[in-house]
């Protein structure tokens, strides 16, 4: 079984045993794990422990496969509790981290835009290849002078949302990034995704209480 259904899979076998019979619930657990791991070997994963960012798609494929496993009955209520049970402690460690603070320490942006230059270099080199469809990316490219800005062009989630019908459900896993920022004191500006046809996501990454971050309506 792959690690992030094992993180998520008390949460998970909690909510099936609230809405199914003790053996519905086994066969519908089954179906989810079953899923994962077709997955896992028919979609890939996207270069694996190389790619930094291939935790997202393994995450994304065990609550793809559970949202399949029970009827696509899973709203995004349901998903914030799933997320509070398997993960909240986690995150909600992130309150130690102040980026209003963090973000004002040029140091620390420079140390950011390294890490991402370093992702997108290798991106650039292994995408379609090795690392599949991994993720397209742009630093900055409005120039901002505060806070951290990239844009994503692709994204794998995107792209195996649409090929298996699962774009409705995919704006909740999206979500998942806000929760995080706003759990580290942080506001994350973002009014295009590929969820929603926008053609990117871009993403700028504020502390909560810069004067674009409180002004911000309608982020996503």
């Amino acid at each position: 079984m792959d690690k992030y259904l094992k993180i998520f899979e008390p949460a998970m076998k909690k909510w099936l045993a609230e809405h199914y019979s003790p053996e519905e619930a086994k066969t519908r657990w089954e179906r989810t794990v079953a899923l994962d791991e077709k997955w896992l070997r028919e979609e890939g994963d996207l270069g694996g422990k190389k790619n930094p960012m291939a935790n997202n798609m393994l995450e994304a494929y065990a609550f793809f496969a559970f949202y399949d496993a029970v009827d696509r009955n899973f709203g995004s209520e349901d998903l914030q509790l799933l997320i509070d049970a398997a993960m909240g402690k986690s995150i909600r460690m992130l309150s130690h981290f102040n980026m209003n603070r963090l973000l004002k320490r040029p140091w620390i942006v420079r140390l950011i835009y390294r890490y991402l230059e370093n992702y997108q270099k290798k991106a650039e080199r292994f995408r379609g290849n090795a690392w599949e469809n991994t993720w397209k990316i742009r630093l900055n490219p409005e120039g901002h002078d505060k806070g951290i800005a990239f844009v994503y062009d692709t994204c794998p989630l995107n792209d195996f949302a649409r090929r298996h019908g699962y774009i409705d459900f995919l704006p909740h896993l999206c979500a998942i990034d806000q929760l995080t920022c706003s759990a580290a004191h942080g506001k994350l500006i973002r009014h295009k995704t590929l969820a929603d046809n926008d053609g990117e996501c871009n993403y700028w990454i504020l502390g909560d209480q810069e004067p674009e971050a409180l002004r911000d309506v309608g982020s996503k």
